[in-house]
């Protein structure tokens, strides 16, 4: 491409504004098959379908504590009379009940089945004594659980479209459920592209041999990123700006992954070679897309028709800019992918800079200390930094008509997850 004019040089770069960019991109995408995980494998992913209670839990009445099944009647005048009553047995979980005589108590464990005719436990030292000594009364209920606390059949235990974590496992598998249907985590594989990248793959050009490799940032931090907002990377490796190797990458990536994401070479310089790939090869496009930091942004599609297509999404090579596309529009692809939507809450800004009309900007901002919802700038947000990419809470997306953001303005945020 080299002796070629400008106009053919960017022959396929075109201009969108963040929405239509992110509105195309999200086009292409749909939340993924639901599949039938075990549990443990579950977490994390979001849930397809409601799970509904199939029977009462706990089934049967159930020491909420470790004490002495008792009758409530048993205690009554306690308090001004003491009451002895000799212990019969032992309550252990996993056994059926029992059956309580009057005045008497039965040592149980917490969750052991209420003994028949009991319908307390009261709370006291479990010793291997003989009897237990009352001295105060306990009303009836007390330290039990009753059948169908947890949930009655016929409960929804976790609604569908919920974000799987340790307490719905927990729920699920006390309801006995050991499998659970989700759409799973979208898989997705990282390339970096570019020769001077250390620990990319041997080029059959001299000319893009790097002289003195450099390290990437950006595929690590791209996928934290992808890793907070819930998919698994299954993959992450640099290539050289070498269009057959970056082809072939991309090809072997998307046979284990539901999307693929370049990092770099995406610039209309001579040597970078994504944009060409990207529309010859893959039906797609390299856009200036009107987004602060980082305007070139592209995508298309892997695959020949006989299956569904992996998408492809090409962001800049700068982890700055990087951070800005995920947080302008990869987040939502994935959101996307998992069937759920993206959430920014808005905060209100304590401290004002200049916007450049006419593109979307991407600012890192930090918490004022003690509040939730009150963010300041963190660096310039004319340049930010990498450091200031470290420091910061979140970003604050500024619309592309704003000139100015001014304090007091409310602006929405994405929220880093620690």
């Amino acid at each position: 491409m080299h002796g070629l004019g400008a106009a053919q040089d960017n022959a396929w770069v075109t201009s969108r504004s963040l929405e239509e960019h992110r509105s195309d991109v999200l086009a292409l995408l749909a939340p993924l098959s639901p599949l039938d995980f075990t549990l443990a494998d579950a977490l994390g992913c979001v849930l397809a379908t409601d799970v509904v209670a199939r029977e009462a839990v706990p089934r049967l009445p159930i020491a909420a504590r470790d004490g002495f099944a008792v009758r409530a009647s048993d205690t009554r005048g306690a308090r001004m009379r003491p009451v002895t009553l000799p212990v019969t047995h032992d309550v252990l979980p996993g056994h059926g009940p029992t059956r309580l005589m009057p005045l008497t108590a039965a040592r149980i464990a917490r969750g052991g089945a209420l003994p028949y005719g009991a319908d307390a436990v009261v709370a006291h030292p479990t010793t291997a004594a003989a009897s237990v000594f009352l001295d105060a009364e306990v009303a009836a209920d007390e330290g039990v659980i009753d059948a169908g606390g947890h949930w009655k059949s016929g409960d929804v235990v976790v609604e569908a479209g919920t974000r799987l974590g340790a307490g719905h496992i927990a729920s699920m598998a006390a309801c006995g459920f050991a499998t659970v249907r989700v759409r799973p985590s979208p898989r997705v594989a990282v390339v970096a592209v570019g020769s001077e990248l250390r620990g990319h793959v041997a080029s059959l050009h001299p000319s893009v041999a790097p002289a003195e490799p450099t390290v990437d940032a950006s595929g690590p931090l791209l996928a934290a990123m992808l890793t907070s907002a819930g998919a698994r990377v299954v993959r992450t490796l640099a290539v050289p700006d070498d269009a057959p190797l970056l082809r072939q990458a991309i090809n072997d990536a998307a046979l284990q992954a539901d999307l693929v994401v370049t990092l770099g070479g995406v610039s209309d310089d001579w040597h970078d070679v994504v944009g060409p790939v990207l529309t010859r090869a893959y039906g797609g496009e390299l856009r200036r897309v009107r987004l602060m930091p980082g305007d070139q942004q592209g995508f298309g599609t892997i695959g020949d028709g006989d299956v569904a297509p992996v998408v492809l999404l090409a962001l800049p090579g700068d982890p700055v800019d990087a951070a800005a596309a995920f947080a302008g529009y990869g987040i939502d692809a994935i959101m996307r992918m998992r069937g759920l939507d993206v959430v920014r809450p808005t905060a209100m800004v304590q401290q004002g800079w200049k916007a450049p009309f006419g593109f979307a900007q991407v600012v890192p901002v930090r918490r004022a200390e003690g509040t939730r919802d009150r963010v300041s700038p963190v660096g310039d947000p004319a340049h930010p930094l990498l450091r200031d990419i470290a420091a910061a809470d979140g970003v604050a997306l500024v619309a592309e008509d704003t000139v100015e953001v001014k304090k007091g303005d409310a602006l929405p945020i994405l929220w880093w997850q620690r």
